[in-house]
């Protein structure tokens, strides 16, 4: 009896590491997750159709808040830029009757896409305006599709936000 106790004890202990993972195999099935994911990524910002949804605000001055309900975008098409982002912080000189928000319907200046391979992140750069002022953005998008968008203007001080960046969804 003792020895069908032992004998049990041991299969217990050693059967479940028989088939577990090493750490190099788990290590290696991330890795090409997250080559994959890096490569997906990569496609979907060469097609020149995608969108930013943010979901959380930074201001300058470290303030985090949750956009919940008040979610803005960011979306690039063809090398036009559509933005509509809530704006929390200070405006050195903004015109009366304006919503406060950063809007934007225009084309993308200096338009270019930096490949970091080794962090797997793209970091895209541009310029745009609308009537009034004139933008730089800075979105850098990593293989799980979480992306920081950074705005700056010359009227007000630069925000980020962090979000999704996905394909362009089409409203019926």
């Amino acid at each position: 009896m003792r020895t069908l106790l032992i004998l049990g004890f041991t299969l217990f202990i050693c059967l479940p590491s028989l088939n577990a993972q090493t750490k190099a195999e788990k290590k290696a099935l991330k890795e090409e997750a997250d080559l994959k994911g890096y490569e997906n990524i990569q496609s979907l910002i060469d097609s020149n159709s995608y969108e930013f949804e943010a979901e959380w605000a930074t201001t300058q001055g470290g303030k985090r808040i949750n956009l919940i309900g008040n979610s803005g975008f960011l979306k690039v098409k063809d090398l036009k830029a559509n933005a509509s982002l809530p704006y929390f912080g200070v405006a050195q000189s903004i015109s009366y009757g304006g919503d406060g928000g950063i809007k934007f319907e225009s084309d993308l200046k200096d338009y270019n896409v930096e490949r970091v391979d080794k962090k797997k992140k793209l970091i895209i750069k541009g310029k745009t305006l609308n009537s009034r002022e004139n933008f730089e953005i800075v979105l850098t998008v990593f293989q799980n599709g979480n992306a920081s968008l950074f705005v700056s203007s010359l009227s007000r001080n630069g925000i980020s936000y962090d979000g999704k960046v996905k394909p362009i969804s089409v409203k019926e």
